[in-house]
């Protein structure tokens, strides 16, 4: 799958652009706030309705006007497809998929993006909760009934607590069963997508070599497991039930998946306390692409990639591997960099043969 034609018209300081990608690596540079990471939350509000930035999808629309434009043409699976979005301050909004208006769950699935924002964080010092949403999306799309699961599990979670707050223990049990039961389900499906991301992202650790024939050690033995978020020896309804003086006194409830995550380690020290941020960007890079060929495993092709920021604290020595990696991946590729990389990822040559590079001057975006 990737994007044929992308047309955006009043997103944010972009007027109008319109641009035919490349169905690989595509690299947007530019000075800051020239319009680059405007760029490719445009592609993902064509898949979520929402900015993958913690900000409100009106903030994407540019000062002064009323109305966002955003059309996707789509080649995926030999079929093309249209997507229209438009978002609007004082009107409903606007989402069609081949003139055909769509839910949001729909649009999910046909325009399947996974993003990430890059900076001074990664999926590796980040918060757990964005390892466990980086773990959803991915379960999402290989079970989407793990959506409605999660849900259910969320609703639940949240009546507990309400009656744990209030001290009391009145329907206690009843919510403790359900959160059990339902919890279970998200963590079986957690855990099968788990596994199967595990193995690509081993997969590509053994042949990293191939990529560049001196990649850090650290990089290399990094390991990935899964943390449940209870006792691994005890059922999950075990575990609440022997926590309720605990969950009581915190008025919260302590065990089960919304505490799981992915636990990310070289030799049992884990990577975040020891690891260069050179290292913790590879890693994040490595955990998308193997997000990315568990999807097409399920799916047959790949999801749209868009990466914000991917070079920050990259040295030259890890942005060839980095470059390498994205063009290997075969997945269409979408990431923007400070206009400083523009001479660096072309001086790499024949590792930067098959990148498409854009640059924004001066208000406008130019193919280089």
């Amino acid at each position: 799958m990737y994007i044929v034609k992308y047309t955006a018209s009043k997103l944010r300081s972009i007027n109008l652009l319109t641009i035919h990608p490349s169905q690989n690596v595509n690299i947007i540079v530019g000075n800051n706030n020239a319009g680059k990471t405007s760029l490719i939350e445009g592609i993902y509000y064509c898949s979520t309705q929402k900015s993958f930035k913690p900000v409100l999808a009106d903030t994407l629309i540019q000062n002064n006007e009323n109305t966002l434009k955003l059309l996707l043409n789509v080649s995926k699976s030999n079929e093309n497809i249209k997507i229209y979005a438009e978002k609007n301050l004082n009107a409903p909004n606007i989402v069609k998929i081949n003139d055909k208006r769509v839910s949001t769950k729909i649009l999910m699935l046909s325009l399947p993006c996974t993003a990430l924002s890059f900076g001074s964080e990664n999926i590796i010092n980040q918060p757990s909760d964005q390892r466990r949403s980086f773990l959803d999306w991915g379960t999402f799309h290989v079970e989407p009934t793990h959506l409605i699961n999660y849900k259910n599990y969320v609703k639940t979670l949240k009546q507990r607590n309400s009656v744990l707050k209030k001290g009391a223990d009145q329907n206690l049990d009843y919510w403790s069963e359900l959160v059990a039961n339902h919890g279970m389900l998200v963590h079986e499906s957690r855990l099968n997508y788990f596994n199967a991301l595990k193995k690509q992202f081993s997969s590509y650790i053994d042949k990293l070599s191939e990529y560049d024939s001196s990649v850090y050690s650290d990089i290399k033995n990094t390991e990935i497991d899964y943390k449940q978020g209870w006792d691994i020896n005890q059922s999950l309804k075990m575990s609440i039930d022997q926590s309720l003086s605990k969950d009581l006194a915190l008025k919260y409830t302590s065990k089960g998946p919304h505490r799981a995550d992915i636990m990310l380690t070289i030799k049992s020290l884990e990577l975040k306390n020891i690891s260069s941020m050179s290292t913790q960007i590879i890693i994040s890079l490595l955990l998308v692409l193997s997000q990315a060929e568990v999807f097409h495993v399920k799916h047959g092709f790949k999801p749209i990639i868009l990466i914000d920021d991917l070079f920050f604290g990259i040295d030259d020595k890890n942005l060839r591997l980095v470059i390498n990696l994205l063009v290997g991946s075969k997945a269409q590729c979408f990431i923007t960099a400070p206009d400083l990389y523009k001479e660096k990822i072309k001086s790499l040559g024949r590792a930067a043969a098959e990148v498409k590079m854009y640059e924004f001057v001066d208000g406008e975006l130019r193919e280089d």
